[in-house]
């Protein structure tokens, strides 16, 4: 996928305008100076295991996932987790890899070779509705920042309700 300045210049502009409805948004309440200021340390983190996401953990930092709003959360992946081609109905959707190195690609087909490493510090966008997957070695946290609602549809399960 090229990327061209009119590409690079729209990608700024979702980034700014999730920055803009993060800080004019939290949990659905009114901006007010009590509400405008969050800081959260690393200890504060409330991480939650979801056993029906490969054993992920996630840890809301502000917003709702499931309303349409801004939110960003944090995810710890295991070492050796291999998350199948999936896509998300959302956008914009910007990952940046926190710590460890994630392996990870589009496509509709796990296909190992196909992965690219991404250390931490590395940023990526997954776009509305786009395959992809990705793999650890290692454990890896990463940060999303992105407007909900969330959600996840698996590859093989819509490939199944199409043909139905």
């Amino acid at each position: 996928m090229q990327t061209t300045p009119v590409k690079i210049i729209l990608l700024m502009i979702l980034f700014l305008s999730a920055v803009a409805g993060m800080i004019s948004s939290n949990s659905g309440e009114p901006l007010t100076e009590t509400t405008a200021i969050i800081r959260l340390l690393p200890g504060d983190l409330k991480w939650n295991k979801n056993p029906n996401l490969h054993g992920l953990e996630t840890a809301l930092l502000v917003g709702n996932p499931d309303a349409p709003e801004s939110y960003a959360e944090r995810i710890k992946l295991p070492a050796g987790c291999r998350l199948i081609p999936h896509s998300h109905p959302n956008q914009p959707r910007m990952v940046t890899v926190l710590s460890g190195t994630l392996y990870f690609a589009f496509g509709e087909k796990f296909d190992e070779s196909k992965l690219t490493a991404l250390p931490a510090g590395s940023f990526f966008t997954e776009p509305k509705d786009l395959p992809h997957y990705s793999m650890t070695k290692e454990e890896v946290i990463l940060q999303l920042n992105a407007i909900g609602p969330a959600g996840t549809t698996y590859v093989e399960t819509r490939s199944e309700s199409k043909e139905e």
